[in-house]
């Protein structure tokens, strides 16, 4: 997979891209908002092993599993950060994340790179909107968020079943690709009947 904006390149990240996915995954803001990136304990030399993964995913056209693909800076050459894309088991939504290098924050390659991703798989695979999630105290992610295209959708809290207790809020936003033909979309725009979209509203349960 291979996307060109203004200022990047969003590929697939390659066999030589080790050092910097290593880079990415112990920059102190990706260890702040998300320290299980790859996993937990990923070490440098684990790093082949991820990208490896990341490739036979593509060659075998699995949209479904996680994945990270690389921020490139055209003009450098340099991977200044990654997306992180998969299919949600719980939701069954396609989800994009985002974490960039802490040297290359504030120039709006984040939002840039999920602009432009977000167009285009939504435009290949007949997808309505995708999803992002982050934790609320994470101001700039939000951020990040709107400048490409994503709208606040609501405020979640996730119930933890095996801890049986609340976890920690976070927001849930939804990106509608330029195409999509969905009517209702539920921003408060609109009115919120429940799961159904069909043009009539089912019996009351």
């Amino acid at each position: 997979m291979m996307i060109e904006t203004a200022r990047l390149i969003v590929r697939t990240f390659r066999e030589e891209d080790a050092e910097a996915l290593y880079r990415i995954k112990t920059d102190p803001q990706v260890m702040k908002y998300c320290p299980d990136l790859l996993d937990v304990d990923a070490q440098r030399q684990d790093m082949q092993n991820y990208i490896t993964a990341f490739r036979k995913l593509e060659e075998d056209g699995d949209i479904d599993t996680w994945r990270c693909y690389a921020i490139e800076n055209k003009e450098t050459g340099e991977v200044v950060g990654a997306l992180t894309f998969c299919k949600q088991n719980m939701l069954h939504e396609y989800d994009l994340g985002w974490m960039m290098i802490g040297a290359f924050t504030g120039r709006g390659f984040a939002s840039e790179a999920a602009e432009a991703f977000a167009e285009d798989f939504c435009r290949r695979h007949q997808i309505d909107y995708l999803t992002t999630v982050m934790d609320v105290d994470n101001p700039a992610s939000r951020r990040t968020a709107e400048k490409s295209g994503f709208r606040l959708f609501e405020k979640r809290t996730v119930y933890d079943y095996h801890y049986n207790r609340y976890c920690d809020d976070y927001y849930y936003f939804r990106r509608y690709w330029s195409g999509c033909t969905l009517k209702d979309r539920y921003y408060g725009d609109s009115p919120y009947y429940g799961r159904s979209t069909s043009e009539g509203r089912g019996s009351p349960h």
